[in-house]
């Protein structure tokens, strides 16, 4: 029947485990040629596939293996030969080792001694079935060229696990037998050249990994589920339709399958045809005919195979089996009926005619086996009947049953006829057919839990009816009868075996296959079955026995007249002879009757047309009774076959004395016929007796003729067995001689690059033997001893050479004797000089066999050692000449060794004074007791070098600044040290002098920030006292309504702003100077930048009637900048040019971007510049002349040297540009585009209300009484409840016992500070956590970072705007419940 997967352990094997690796594994299974198909897949196969690749051969245990580094040659992934157990790791290749199994579980490789005989190659087959049961679904099985039949049944395991079988194009392969066995199974999904199984196994994956499903309950998918509740139910629609044209193609209806198990193998189906969802499947069934079929087939997979699960076995053969044949030998001398139900392939069938037929003989039971065997499948119940198997059966089939029940035939097994005629197979539908009746045994293994659970209590209902009392059921491992416990008993729980008890079963109707639709199921449906399955009386039974008891005794024979089945009262017309049994009707018939039944047989058959035989008289128990027999012909549909009808009518004789009067009055003819007759009958018996004893003659010569048969055949298994050996061993030979091939290749390249070695050292090389004898020499030696080819064999000291080598013979002598390598320099006669090494020859078995005589041509190493010596004399004498560095050699120790003369003057000691004493003696005596001069040296050993600029000490005890540098003397190994000074005692002493003027410097550079802070506090008090008042002015009725006031208000307001920008200016000036300006760079749309400018001296523009022309980019412009910056250098161009624009005048601002630039150009009509004076505008606190303009244009000079140099800080440029005095000038701001887009970092303002600090209580601290009253009636006038204190010491003491929202304080306050202040505040628990605005009249970051230290939650710079105020403050303001 059908299969699936759903179970989570191997049903199989229960020790393996289900992988958890989350990618395929790729098997591949070959033989002979298998190599050259496997480096042609991975020379085509990706080495970032995602996958892992498990290669099998069928290698020779004899021999190493080096098919991994073949492979290795052709892909980049790692390939390792399995020797132990591996995890399996993602893009890796895994080559099995010789004489090891290799097996899979979990996600590792594991490795067991090979057992079986080189005949029986089965190490593909194993390992594919392990990697089905772990690795399920993400399995894929690929076969290449080589014999036999290996690796069949590991494809339909892997295929029925939900795997992938793929196999190599036997036309493609170079020994076609694995592939083509494969493809034979009609288990492979792919049959394709090597080189487009990666691809296939790649798109198969890609489209495993898209596919959607619908959701079930019964059983995990690994699939998507359907994303949107339209998409889910389409493939709903879909599913049902598919089921609908199955059922029409095929006629299998699948709606009491379980849901999981369709959608599964539906989802096989998809990734094989490389569809995604149900709707494009459900199209592609019903344009390809020829896919229902293919469906069917993934529908119908079986899950069979020998003697599955053995434990299981073994437990139904101690449990049942012994039962059933030990009653047989007790005396039953009855058939043992069994039902294989859902046999598959035949194989689980066999296995149970196996097992019976073992038991009885061991119990030498009388009786005999008769296995039914079922299956929906017709390929499958084919496939039984012919009663062949691979080779690979082996692995499940132990040797003394293969023996016995099977014959091997080139590359499979067949069925014995002895085994064969125990099985009866048959199409049938467990789901709608009859069922057999009177069976000791039912096996349905693995098919209910395919089913749902309305069906399967149906079957087992089946099955209890058509078992006799006390019969057995096996079931699978993941099945049970428990749904029906008031029919069976549990014989052994764990494996699934069951008795019927001795109840009454219902007569079960066959489940309706006329539905149209397999979801949902119709409910009138199942209360018919409901209803039948009620009904306890058996009609049918009640006809058969009413005809068993009335009708006429009847027998059943085929056209050999054997008996094949018979009715109860018929056997008084039969009896059993001597001999042989036979189910021969004739054999059996009573003498009497023979021959009248022979020839009505006779006639039928030939006829075809019912014939009655004559009448024959019959005497028993001393009665007379005449018989008469009908013979009827018939052919049977069902069967297939005909048969012939015999009735027997016996009339007992019952004629009176005076019938007995009238016969004797008959015709004397007639009995004078009637003795004529019985005596040719009796002449007729005669004839058959010697008839019948000549068949027997036949027979026992047909036994004999049998037996020789069989001795034949024994002898033909044995050259059969011959044949398997040598086919394997030749497989082996071909993957070894492979192998040597690739090895014959590697010598012939490694001898090639040895050869060309050779010739490009140019080295002179001569082999000769232990009497110097010449075996080989280098085209180079040629030239030193003037050898020929002819030369081979003759002794080298016959040659002349060029060499001036006396004691050439004595030392090879030395080398033969020593076994040491021998080297000498040796001239030759021309001036050239040669290194001449002797060393012993060796071969593989360590023995000497000669010498080989290299010379290496050293002449230029020679020459460049007497230029080395000249050059060091030449060193000696600089270093002795040098006077104003010191040289100084020491040894490894530090012991003084050299001391040229330049040491002498700056130290003030003679070499011989201080050679062999220690180099500490020039350090100072601080120096000494440190162990600075030891650890100078170990640096100089570590580093390769220790420079130092320290005070050393002279001879008489003077100290000079001097610089040195020490190197390490290495040749192999540490020599010594070499030490290089010089004095640097005057270019010291003017660092010092710079090192004390750069302090100065610092020193006033601080003073002048301190002096910028103060200036900028100072400044900006009185400025934020003019911007609070105004604030107040501003909110007065009086100003609100009068047009006047509101124009003072922001033209106050105005000046406001200007001269903070001045200050602002004038502290960045400060801070670029000092190097100190430090740029928070982001992503910022200069479009916004130069829009908020422009707003803010429109007001200025407009008052001075000058004309604001823009032309922006419509696209955002985004620079990589600080925001506030870029504000800065954009507002100090606008404002310049509408300040230095007259009265009419034009400003145009102009932003686009410019080979990769934003580029801003500010354009005016104003009084413009003479060109000479255009570089001079950037000149700190420089002007251009005022006389032109008719306004006033205040300013201190530095809006545009800031510009410049915040633009260049920023990687751009400020440029100007005039025409002249009085034409106008463009300033032109350019600045580098960020990379990314046009997204840009916007910082969102909240909107400020008024009114919004109703109810707040707010701690206001400043040492000013203006500010404290003025910002406290601005505050109030929001709504605020205002505490002042005037000082940090006041604002403790009220803080003492009061509870605030917020604290408003200065920085700069006299005593105490506000940092000091807000530090003392936080230690109050009541005012720990309550916000806190820092003012402050001082700029610059780390003024800011400070303040954020002490505890503030934020701060403002004065002067302070009130809609910024009370912005900051609504900021950091709780939530209050008022305003939830």
């Amino acid at each position: 029947m059908t299969n699936d997967s759903s179970a989570t352990t191997p049903r199989n094997q229960p020790e393996l485990e289900r992988s958890h690796l989350t990618f395929p594994v790729v098997g591949l299974g070959a033989s002979a040629g298998g190599l050259e198909a496997l480096l042609e897949f991975f020379g085509a196969t990706s080495p970032t596939s995602g996958m892992a690749y498990v290669v099998v051969l069928h290698l020779s245990p004899e021999h190493e293996s080096t098919a991994d580094q073949i492979l290795q040659r052709t892909t980049s992934m790692p390939v390792l030969q399995v020797k132990e157990r591996t995890p399996i790791d993602v893009d890796h290749v895994y080559v099995i080792s010789p004489s090891l199994h290799l097996t899979m579980n979990d996600g590792h490789l594991n490795v067991e001694p090979a057992d079986r005989p080189r005949e029986r190659q089965v190490a593909v087959d194993l390992f594919f079935r392990d990697m089905a049961d772990v690795h399920r679904e993400r399995a894929f099985g690929v076969i290449l060229s080589g014999t036999g039949s290996d690796g069949a049944l590991g494809l339909e395991r892997i295929k029925e696990q939900g795997g992938i079988a793929i196999a190599q194009d036997p036309q493609e392969a170079l020994f076609d037998g694995m592939p083509r066995a494969a493809v034979d199974t009609g288990a492979v999904d792919f049959v394709l050249p090597v080189a487009s199984i990666p691809a296939k196994i790649a798109s198969i994956w890609s489209t495993a990994e898209s596919i959607e499903m619908p959701r079930t309950e019964d059983g995990p998918t690994n699939v998507h589920p359907a994303r949107s509740f339209e998409r889910a139910e389409a493939a709903e629609i879909a599913l049902r339709e598919i089921l609908l044209l199955l059922r029409h193609r095929t006629g299998n209806d699948f709606k009491h399958y379980k849901r999981g198990t369709i959608l599964r193998r539906i989802e096989r189906r998809m990734q094989v045809n490389g569809l995604t969802d149900m709707p494009g499947y459900r199209d592609f069934l019903q344009a390809s005919p020829d896919e229902a079929g293919a469906l069917l087939k993934d529908m119908l997979i079986g899950v069979t195979n020998f003697f599955r699960d053995f434990e299981s076995f073994a437990a139904l053969d101690n449990e049942v089996v012994w039962r059933l044949t030990g009653a047989s030998a007790e005396g039953g001398d009855g058939a043992l009926r069994v039902w294989s139900a859902g046999c598959s392939s035949g194989e689980e069938a066999y296995s149970l005619a196996m097992l019976l037929s073992d038991a009885l003989d061991a119990t030498q039971g009388m009786g005999t086996v008769q296995v039914f065997a079922t299956d929906i499948d017709e390929r499958a119940i084919a496939t039984a009947r012919s009663g062949i198997y691979p080779e690979s059966i082996l692995v499940d089939v132990s040797n003394d049953r293969l023996n016995r029940y099977f014959t091997k035939h080139q590359n499979h097994f067949r069925v014995k006829k002895e085994l064969r005629d125990k099985v009866l197979f048959a199409v049938h539908n467990i789901l709608r057919d009859p069922p057999f009746s009177r069976l000791h045994l039912i096996s349905c293994r693995n098919l209910l839990i395919y089913l749902d659970r309305d069906a399967q209590r149906d079957i087992l209902q089946t099955f209890h009816f058509a078992l006799m009392p006390g019969g057995y059921l096996f079931l699978g491992g993941s099945e049970s009868a428990e749904a029906v416990d008031e029919l069976f008993v549990t014989v052994d729980k764990k494996h699934r075996i069951y008795r019927a008890k001795p109840v009454a079963s219902s007569v079960r109707a066959p489940i309706s296959d006329a539905a149209p639709s397999a979801y949902p199921r119709l409910p009138q449906v199942a209360s018919e079955i409901s209803l039948a399955s009620s009904r306890k009386v058996m009609y049918a039974e009640v006809h058969r026995r009413v005809l068993e008891q009335y009708a006429p005794p009847s027998v059943i024979v085929n056209h050999n007249s054997d008996i094949v089945h018979m009715s109860d009262q018929a056997g008084r017309f039969l009896r059993y002879v001597g001999g042989e049994p036979s189910h021969n009707l004739l054999s059996l018939v009573h003498p009497e009757l023979r021959l009248e039944l022979r020839t009505a047989l006779f006639q039928a058959v030939q006829s075809n047309k019912s014939v009655e035989a004559r009448r024959v008289r019959l005497q028993r128990n001393d009665r007379n009774y005449y018989v008469n027999m009908v013979a009827k012909p018939f052919r049977d549909h069902q069967a297939d076959a005909d048969f012939v009808l015999v009735l027997f009518d016996e009339v007992e004789e019952s004629m009176s004395q005076e019938s007995g009067t009238s016969v004797e009055g008959k015709d004397s003819v007639l009995t004078q016929l009637e003795n004529e007759l019985q005596r040719l009958k009796d002449q007729l018996q005669d004839t058959i007796e010697h008839s019948e004893t000549s068949t027997e003659e036949l027979k026992a010569s047909n036994e004999e003729l049998q037996a020789i048969n069989e001795e034949l055949r024994s002898a033909t298994e044995e050259l059969e067995t011959s044949k398997e050996e040598l086919q394997s061993i030749n497989e082996e030979l071909i993957t070894v001689n492979f192998e040597l091939k690739t090895k014959v290749e590697e010598t012939a390249k490694i001898n090639d690059d040895l050869q060309n070695l050779i010739s490009s050292s140019e080295i002179a090389t001569v082999f000769v033997d232990r009497a110097m004898r010449v075996k080989w020499y280098t085209p180079r030696a040629a030239d030193l001893f003037n050898l020929i080819s002819s030369d081979a064999g003759r002794s080298l000291m016959d040659i002349t050479h060029r060499l001036d080598y006396p004691t050439l013979a004595e030392d090879a002598a030395e080398t033969f004797t020593s076994l040491r390598m021998i080297e000498n320099e040796v001239p030759s006669t021309d001036g050239a000089w040669f290194l001449a090494r002797l060393v012993p020859y060796r071969t593989a078995e360590d023995r000497i066999e000669g010498a080989v005589l290299t010379f290496i041509d050293i002449t230029q190493r020679k020459r460049a050692e007497e230029r080395l010596r000249a050059g060091q004399e030449r060193m000696r004498l600089v270093a002795d000449s040098t006077t104003d560095y010191a040289i100084i050699t020491m040894d490894e120790e530090g012991v003084i060794t050299g001391w040229n003369r330049g040491a002498e003057l700056i130290f003030g000691y003679r070499a011989s004074e201080v050679e062999g004493q220690s180099g500490a003696i020039i350090f100072t005596p601080e120096d000494r007791e440190q162990g600075v001069p030891a650890a100078e040296l170990q640096r100089a050993r570590k580093f390769g070098h220790a420079s130092d600029d320290r005070w050393h000490i002279r001879k008489d005890g003077s100290r000079f600044y001097c610089s040195g540098v020490v190197h390490p003397m290495v040749d192999g190994n540490l020599l010594g040290y070499a030490k290089i000074a010089r004095d640097l005692t005057d270019r010291k002493m003017q660092e010092n002098a710079q090192d004390a003027a750069l302090e100065r410097t610092s020193a006033t550079n601080e003073l002048k920030d301190l002096f910028f802070a103060v200036m900028s506090h100072e400044l900006r008090h009185p400025l934020n006292l003019i911007q609070l008042n105004v604030d107040i002015l501003s909110r007065t009725p009086g100003m609100v309504t009068s047009a006047v006031g509101r124009k003072a208000v922001e033209t106050v307001r105005r000046s406001v702003r200007n001269q903070s920008k001045i200050i602002d200016d004038l502290l960045d000036m400060s801070r670029v100077s000092t190097g100190k300006l430090k740029l928070n760079r982001g992503r910022l749309n200069l479009v916004q930048v130069v829009q908020g400018c422009i707003e803010t001296v429109s007001a200025q523009a407009s008052a001075g009637s000058v004309q604001l022309k823009v032309n922006l980019a419509q696209d955002p412009v985004i620079v990589d900048a600080d925001a506030t910056r870029s504000e800065q250098v954009v507002w100090n161009l606008l404002s310049n040019a509408v300040k230095f624009t007259p009265e009419g005048g034009t400003v145009t601002v102009t932003l686009v971007t410019d080979n990769g630039n934003a580029r801003l150009d500010v354009t005016d009509t104003g009084i413009g510049m003479a060109p000479e004076a255009v570089d001079a505008v950037f000149d700190m606190f420089n002007q251009i002349d005022r006389q032109h303009s008719n306004r006033n244009k205040s300013g201190l000079g530095i809006g545009l040297a800031l510009a410049r140099q915040l633009a260049e800080a920023h990687g751009g440029s400020v440029t100007a540009l005039s025409e002249g005095e009085g034409r106008g000038s463009t300033f032109t701001f350019l600045l580098p585009l960020a990379d990314g887009g046009n997204s840009a970092e916007q910082a969102v303002d909240a909107p400020v209300s008024h009114g919004q600090l109703r109810g707040a209580r707010i701690l206001l601290v400043d040492d000013s009484p203006d500010v404290l009253e003025t910002m406290g009636m601005l505050l109030e006038l929001e709504g605020a409840t205002v505490t002042s204190a005037a000082s940090g010491a006041a604002a403790l003491t009220v803080a003492v016992g009061q509870s605030f929202d917020l604290i408003i304080s200065d920085i700069a306050m006299p005593e105490m500070d506000g940092m000091q202040l807000i530090k003392k505040l936080r230690e109050m628990p009541p005012l720990a956590d309550v916000p806190a605005v820092a003012l402050t009249g001082y700029g610059g970051t780390a003024i800011i970072n400070s303040v954020r230290a002490a505890g503030f939650s934020d701060y403002l710079c004065k002067p302070v705007p009130m809609d910024q105020l009370i912005e900051k403050v609504s900021n950091v303001l709780p939530v209050r419940d008022g305003e939830r």
